[in-house]
């Protein structure tokens, strides 16, 4: 076997994937694992160069958006692993691609898989890796202290060996443990130490890490800074070819614009980020951007095309067993049936909301489901009450955030201020 050639190969496609020509890398890639087909046990530094090819092609074809085939790849490149490292490599990418995928049970399995592997031969990337990959797993499923507590260690390990993408990646997912614990403030502050490694790191996490900020700043009510960092990384995504990213990206922006009173605009933008990240299998995006869409939908007054929108969300969520997104359906639904004066029907909605939401945790929803109630309160004193419920919820969104600037912020935000004005 040519192994010069073999090597030139993998340079040639790893090139072209650097400079964005995914193509020619693809085709790079498969012209390696066609010719390297078959190795013998002698094979070693040309069974080397094949597991490079199966990790790079995996990683390019999920960047494309395509995560099943990337898991095909993935799952190769486990049984062809010749050596712990790669073995304790390909577990940690299939746990990634899991995760992805809102299989967490299965992630957490790989990783689990990995990190005992990783341990037992004192692998220190990889037992980083395996916690980096726990930690945003435990968090997706609720169980934010542990964690936060799991990137933690992630973090101490690669600050220990040097790794500054390792290290953004778990300031990245710090930031979004601590976005779920409610403290916006130190959420941002780990996104931007997050960013600032990023720009060093690539485009792609650079996005990633603008995409994070913004949200937060969606959380503060100030839909201008969201945007702003929305903009930025959408930019980056489209002039670099990062369709994977593009969904969610759409969807913010969307979101940005429609709370911004541009509502046309907005409405746009959400329907890209649906078309794609349905193209894409990104079921939180999906449910995420109808969500979003079917609110844009009362606001211009087209009740049929909002009910659509939130029955397709309410379809989704109860097949995926999704209460957050369950709850939003409802509140959705109850918002078209304001809209046609149907209020009797729009309290019954919200309070099946109401009972999800608080199952679920979810407080944002929670407020404005009561701020909802108290518009179509049967007399003053009710909706008094329910303004009151509301604000009390407020208050305790506010409490967490330390930074007295950002607290004050987000309690003078016109939504948050018309509620805590009407329950004095």
């Amino acid at each position: 076997m040519d192994l010069a050639s073999l090597q030139e190969t993998l340079e040639s496609a790893r090139s072209a994937q650097a400079a964005q020509d995914y193509d020619r890398a693809l085709a790079g890639y498969d012209r390696l694992l066609a010719r390297s087909e078959g190795l013998g046990v002698d094979d070693t530094e040309a069974r080397e160069l094949r597991l490079a090819a199966l990790r790079e092609r995996s990683r390019l074809v999920e960047l494309q958006g395509d995560p099943e085939e990337a898991l095909r790849g993935l799952e190769q490149y486990y049984l062809e692993a010749g050596s712990s490292e790669h073995a304790v490599e390909a577990l940690n990418l299939i746990g990634d691609l899991h995760d992805g995928l809102g299989q967490e049970r299965r992630a957490l399995a790989a990783y689990e898989e990995a990190l005992a592997l990783a341990e037992a031969f004192n692998y220190t990337p990889g037992r980083a890796k395996a916690l980096l990959g726990a930690g945003l797993t435990w968090h997706h499923l609720g169980r934010t202290e542990e964690g936060i507590s799991q990137l933690q260690k992630a973090l101490a390990l690669l600050e220990q060996i040097g790794d500054e993408a390792g290290q953004m990646r778990a300031t990245n997912r710090l930031g979004i443990a601590y976005v779920q614990a409610g403290q916006v403030d130190k959420a941002i502050d780990w996104f931007e130490k997050s960013l600032v490694l990023a720009r060093n790191v690539g485009v792609r996490e650079t996005a990633i890490d603008l995409n994070n900020i913004g949200e937060c700043y969606q959380l503060l009510f100030n839909s201008e800074q969201a945007l702003a960092h929305h903009q930025e990384a959408y930019a980056l995504a489209q002039s670099t070819g990062l369709r994977s990213a593009l969904p969610d990206l759409a969807r913010n922006l969307g979101y940005d614009l429609f709370h911004l009173g541009q509502v046309e605009k907005g409405v746009g933008y959400l329907e890209v980020a649906l078309r794609l990240a349905t193209e894409m299998s990104q079921h939180d995006v999906r449910m995420q951007a109808l969500y979003t869409l079917a609110q844009a939908e009362v606001r211009r007054g087209k009740a049929a095309e909002a009910r659509q929108y939130a029955q397709q969300l309410q379809q989704l969520a109860q097949e995926r067993d999704y209460r957050v997104y369950q709850a939003e359906a409802l509140y959705a639904l109850g918002l078209v049936e304001q809209l046609e004066k149907n209020d009797d029907m729009a309290e019954q909605r919200w309070q099946e909301a109401l009972f999800l939401a608080h199952e679920a945790g979810r407080q944002y929803l929670l407020w404005q489901v009561h701020a909802s109630l108290a518009e179509i309160a049967a007399n003053a004193g009710l909706a008094r009450v329910h303004y009151q419920i509301a604000a009390e919820i407020i208050n305790q969104i506010a409490y967490p955030i330390e930074d007295e600037a950002v607290r004050a912020a987000f309690l003078s935000a016109a939504p948050v201020k018309r509620i805590l004005e009407h329950s004095g």
